[in-house]
């Protein structure tokens, strides 16, 4: 302990800091909750594993939500691609329909021009 110059045997739950035996009975410990060092690393260790099984099972269930994520997108750019497909084959056919009606339109008129004169 700084302050005492004293070993630091207990953590002071309160204060979440390690201090000394003279420091339990100091004035700025009164009243406080006190743990021996070694039952103060159990209770953090024991959060720390908490902790990381939360997390971990955070991070499957992000990475199962990212895969469906990754297989939606991709099933989107499929049905994109065959709506693109689509489009432009019916535009061809409608296309291809509109140059005969054309040139059977520009047919008759010639037609009728040549009757006519």
């Amino acid at each position: 302990c700084e302050k005492h110059q004293e070993e630091l045997k207990l953590f002071c739950e309160t204060d979440k800091k390690l201090i000394c035996v003279i420091c339990v009975t100091a004035r700025e410990h009164k009243s406080h909750s006190f743990l021996s060092i070694k039952e103060a690393v159990g209770i953090c260790k024991d959060q720390v594993k908490s902790s990381i099984q939360s997390l971990t099972t955070n991070k499957s269930v992000i990475q199962e939500v990212e895969e469906q994520q990754k297989q939606k997108i991709s099933q989107v750019r499929e049905q994109s691609q065959s709506l693109k497909f689509h489009v432009t084959s019916q535009f061809a056919a409608l296309h291809q329909i509109l140059v005969k009606k054309e040139q059977h339109i520009l047919g008759e008129i010639k037609e009728d021009e040549e009757k006519i004169l």
